[in-house]
């Protein structure tokens, strides 16, 4: 015979998923503060409130997995050149300038209609779509690793002059002297 989670029991659950507050969850769920203070390592080790935690975890993974993969299905389709449907509301201006300045539901469903069309996406969209597409599969990075080189050098020659200034402006009247580097492993190639 399985056993059920007590009503107390499924309510500190729910308010433990949505505030990993044990102690607050307890008091929630209707236990004393006393219980709530030294009672929820008990009710965290409860096998069934486990249970119940995880199930939930759980049913909500696979419900955002089934929506990311019909994200990523849409966005290769986009990137494919592939036909999609697409949803948008047609105004027609002549008939919102007969209906004045009505602005009410019935007033706009004159001058306004639902329309659908199912075309490949403009070459823009497919371009944008095709470097997300890339960049989530890993086959893209933002920079190269000159560039990224490039912007360590920068950022390490912008602290030595913020350090050189702060020198500076301690030490009146006295030079200061700032040399630059480039400490960076040197791989047979000539940066340009």
């Amino acid at each position: 015979m399985k056993r059920k989670l007590t009503p107390k029991q499924r309510k500190f659950a729910n308010e433990f998923i949505k505030t990993n507050n044990a102690y607050q969850s307890a008091i929630n769920a209707g236990y004393s503060k006393n219980y709530a203070s030294v009672g929820t390592k008990k009710l965290l080790e409860n096998v069934r409130i486990q249970n119940y935690i995880q199930q939930k975890t759980g049913d909500v993974e696979k419900r955002e997995s089934v929506e990311a993969d019909e994200v990523l299905k849409n966005i290769y389709r986009i990137s494919a050149g592939k036909e999609i449907e697409r949803h948008y509301v047609k105004i027609d201006n002549l008939a919102k300038e007969a209906v004045g300045g009505d602005d009410s539901i019935e007033a706009r469903m004159e001058y306004m209609t639902d329309e659908t069309t199912i075309t490949p996406a403009s070459t823009k969209e497919q371009v944008a779509a095709a470097e997300l597409w890339f960049k989530l599969s890993g086959r893209q990075k933002n920079d190269s690793k000159d560039v990224e080189d490039q912007k360590i050098r920068k950022l390490k020659a912008d602290a030595d002059i913020a350090e050189a200034k702060s020198k500076r402006s301690s030490k009146d009247n006295q030079q200061v002297v700032i040399n630059f580097t480039d400490d960076l492993p040197d791989d047979g190639q000539q940066n340009t």
